[in-house]
């Protein structure tokens, strides 16, 4: 009786060695526990295959009237914000009706994730959901999480905050914005000299880290208990950095995957805090560089803060035509000239969304795309008919039919939590829920979704 040997499967974590270099494979089928041969490999199994949830936020809403589809269910009729996605419409949900308690006006983008009143006075700030998921499962990746934006830093203490991304203390993570500096840091080889540099900055860190612990222990024998409360939550941030900075060590001199440069041509029109932003050209190389971060299994969470609230800081398509801000649009009091350009503007941005999911759809990851491996969430803290309100806010889910994903074309949930829609990614992530889930700001899940 023949048997069929079945040969080792290849470690998640291989590395190709020669001449002294050695460089990281990214997913190969061959790495499957259901691999029959080299040639052969079959399909990952469900276990095997990484899951993945990215977060995109675009501020001050969207023409809405031109976005919501009239009809429910997988046969609506395609809007004209919306006609980008025709070939992609089974691949994607429209979830209308959703609202944030605490949002609405220029300033929802801190609520976006987290779920809370975080601008009030006295307001506690609080951790937003992706970093819950990096809790979770990042430390199987080099980045536990990335936190981009179309502006780079946090923005704390200006009008609008820069990122989407809050840690357990309550700090802001701040955002990259250049696509080729965030594929440096993704995928560029370190030499002997910056490893070196890097662990002399561990080194330093450290030393600063534990001169900051040692202080305030000495400190909080003299303080009351609401003083010492204060300083415990400092601790727990400190504590935070300590834990990041280990995971970094470790990753340290493993050899980062190895992929084909980018073409991303002359820097000066990627950089959004510079004069002349090419926005399209920018725009889709950041979604080339987010696409490839999953692919290799950089990182399993992204949130991206693309436009902002306020000033949005795309140029709102200037080089096409377009003679108005984005802010303008929104509070466009029935104009038809600029009701025409908020739409048109709106379809240009969905034309980018679309290049994204079409080139996660592209990528072949066992029996199905990176696509279906991914959830993919699209959102805005305001909803735009006219101005920016906190309920109806535009907000579609897409990908993650791997993942057990059911999509339904367009649902209403009206008067619904959009924290409810992030408890139904942790659940299709397999994260049970954290305690005090986005402040208490979700109630359940979407269940038509599971």
């Amino acid at each position: 009786m023949n048997f069929l040997k079945r040969r080792p499967t290849l470690p998640r974590r291989t590395f190709l060695k020669a001449a002294g270099i050695s460089l990281a494979l990214p997913w190969l089928e061959a790495m499957s526990t259901n691999s029959a041969s080299l040639t052969t490999a079959g399909d990952i199994a469900p276990s095997e295959t990484p899951r993945r949830a990215v977060f995109c936020f675009f501020g001050l809403g969207i023409n809405g009237r031109d976005f919501t589809p009239a009809e429910t269910g997988l046969d609506y009729k395609l809007t004209p914000i919306l006609e980008p996605l025709a070939e992609l419409r089974r691949d994607f949900t429209v979830v209308s009706g959703l609202k944030l308690t605490y949002s609405g006006g220029h300033v929802g983008d801190r609520t976006f994730l987290t779920g809370t009143n975080t601008r009030s006075a006295g307001a506690k700030l609080r951790i937003s959901c992706d970093q819950e998921l990096a809790q979770a499962v990042g430390r199987e990746t080099r980045f536990p999480s990335l936190t981009l934006g179309i502006k780079r830093g946090t923005g704390f203490g200006g009008n609008y905050d820069q990122t989407l991304s809050w840690t357990s203390a309550g700090t802001p993570l701040p955002s990259e914005n250049r696509p080729h500096v965030l594929f440096d840091q993704l995928f560029r080889p370190d030499t002997a000299d910056t490893l070196k540099q890097r662990e002399a900055e561990f080194l330093r860190r450290t030393s600063v880290l534990d001169s900051l612990r040692e202080e305030a222990r000495r400190l909080s024998n003299t303080l009351g208990s609401d003083d010492q409360h204060k300083l415990d939550e400092y601790l727990t941030g400190i504590r935070d950095l300590e834990r990041r900075m280990q995971d970094e060590k470790d990753w340290l001199r493993k050899p980062k995957p190895n992929v084909e440069t980018l073409n991303f041509g002359k820097e000066q029109g990627l950089d959004p805090d510079k004069a002349g932003l090419e926005y399209r050209r920018y725009q889709r190389l950041m979604f080339d560089v987010i696409a490839l971060a999953l692919q290799t299994d950089s990182t399993r969470v992204i949130s991206y803060l693309a436009r902002m609230d306020g000033q949005d800081g795309t140029g709102s398509w200037r080089d096409m035509g377009n003679p108005y801000n984005y802010h303008e649009m929104t509070h466009h009091g029935e104009d038809p000239d600029k009701l025409k350009w908020f739409t048109q503007s709106d379809i240009w941005y969905m034309e980018d969304w679309a290049y994204f999911l079409n080139k996660l759809k592209s990528i072949k990851e066992g029996n199905g795309t990176l696509l279906d491996h991914t959830l993919v969430a699209y959102g805005s803290s305001g909803g735009a008919i006219n101005a920016h309100h906190n309920h109806h806010l535009p907000t579609m889910i897409a990908g993650g039919s791997r993942l057990g994903l059911k999509h339904q074309g367009h649902l209403v949930k009206e008067d619904v939590r959009l924290g409810n829609l992030w408890s139904t990614v942790f659940d299709r992530m397999q994260v049970p829920l954290p305690k005090n889930f986005q402040g208490g700001e979700a109630d359940g899940m979407i269940k038509e979704l599971v």
